[in-house]
């Protein structure tokens, strides 16, 4: 694949199994990811948005975890990845060295408690928001998210329920309303 002309960011990974479903979002060149047999919905001009499955020991090992974003370029793949605590990253890292599987920490964060989202709300939400659903008029409707995240409508719906509460709480908070 050009990585000058294309790129591949994972949104969400799932076990399914012997497999994992990866749900990505691809800008670029549509027939660049038909080679590689992909079956992704168009959201906007340049950008689709689908599943695939793959069985692959990485995505594996991430499907435990929330992955908040990853993306492929050529020189490989980055991750970011929100853990609980130390004790969570510390069994991560042992399934990788467990499948002799070589990987490089670029940086750790340390959350502050007083996030507005959960890490999972967050995650819907820029999903929701990069797939138009936020949109008006909406490029994508709720049933349709809900099964490219694998999820049932009325979890996917408040999931986003709590967390547009949650940034409007802060939104009004700020301001003192």
């Amino acid at each position: 694949m050009d990585w000058t002309k294309n790129s591949l960011s994972i949104l969400d990974i799932k076990d399914v199994n012997d497999y994992v479903r990866v749900l990505v979002e691809f800008k670029g060149d549509e027939n660049e990811f038909k080679k590689m047999g992909w079956n992704l919905s168009k959201v906007s001009r340049y950008k689709y948005l689908g599943t695939i499955d793959i069985d692959d020991k990485v995505e594996k090992i991430l499907s435990k975890y929330i992955i908040m974003n990853g993306s492929g370029s050529e020189s490989g793949f980055y991750w970011t990845v929100v853990l609980t605590d130390y004790f969570e990253l510390k069994r991560m890292l042992k399934e990788f060295v467990d499948s002799k599987i070589n990987i490089k920490i670029l940086k750790i964060v340390k959350l502050k408690s007083q996030d507005i989202l959960t890490a999972r709300q967050e995650q819907i939400l820029k999903i929701a928001l990069e797939a138009g659903y936020f949109d008006y008029p909406k490029k994508v409707k709720i049933n349709e998210l809900a099964e490219k995240l694998n999820i049932s409508i009325s979890n996917l719906s408040e999931i986003l329920r709590r967390a547009e509460k949650n940034v409007i709480t802060a939104f009004f908070r700020e301001r003192g309303l």
